[in-house]
């Protein structure tokens, strides 16, 4: 295609995300999101080493390298797979079967989450968290637009010393404390988009400095600047 822009909408859900339409021009990233990319001709990916792919179903569990080539048309679903909600559990099982899929595949047990739901006869929820690590949760949420919320706060939350609540952190979802929240900050910034505000707002809304920071955070996370997808 010669538009390498991004061209079409975003939908934003419960722990999910849609988007329609063409793919534009990007850089290597990865995001904590496990990503689905749907096209009606084959949609070229190249991966952390650089290889190139090639399928019209294209799965990439989390934290898992890649760029997408640019596409005319396709859709793109994002769905945080750490803690799914039964909206994004609702929709992946509506979405399968998936012949002939290409998975990017984490080499950690913990991340693959695509091999998970393409196994189970019956996706369902993640196990339930912890209830201290639950609580804290939601304490980060609540407190997200005031900045990064320390570690020590999260702790405190789950009634737990910090070296304790990040090994449990770790071992309940599989990524550092810091990664996550940098994920909650983005899908707040992307929330506040979708609502009409403009990047520097949005930037703002979800505790980033300024939207210079939002960018380059969303560039590494996702490959385009905030300013490439038209919401």
């Amino acid at each position: 295609m010669s538009d390498r822009l991004w061209h079409g909408q975003l939908d934003l859900g419960d722990r999910w995300a849609v988007w329609t339409g063409s793919i534009g021009a990007s850089v290597p990233h990865r995001h904590l999101a496990a990503q689905l990319v749907l096209g009606d001709t084959p949609v070229g990916v190249v991966d952390g080493l650089g290889r190139r792919h090639e399928a019209r179903a294209v799965l990439v569990d989390p934290l898992v390298q890649h760029r997408l080539e640019p596409h005319d048309q396709a859709r793109q679903v994002f769905v945080e797979a750490m803690a799914p909600s039964a909206e994004a559990v609702a929709m992946l099982t509506a979405l399968r079967p998936l012949p002939d899929a290409l998975v990017l595949s984490s080499p950690n047990p913990r991340l693959q989450a695509w091999r998970r739901i393409l196994t189970d006869p019956e996706p369902h929820d993640a196990a339930p968290l912890p209830e201290a690590l639950a609580r804290s949760l939601a304490v980060i949420d609540a407190r997200l637009a005031e900045g990064p919320v320390p570690l020590a706060v999260a702790a405190w939350a789950a009634n737990l010393s910090p070296e304790r609540y990040r090994h449990l952190f770790v071992e309940a979802l599989g990524l550092p404390y810091r990664r996550y929240l940098l994920w909650r900050r983005v899908q707040r910034a992307f929330v506040a988009l979708k609502s009409g505000e403009d990047v520097t707002a949005s930037a703002h809304l979800a505790g980033f400095a300024d939207a210079a920071h939002f960018a380059r955070t969303l560039k590494g996370m996702f490959g385009v600047m905030a300013t490439q997808i038209p919401v």
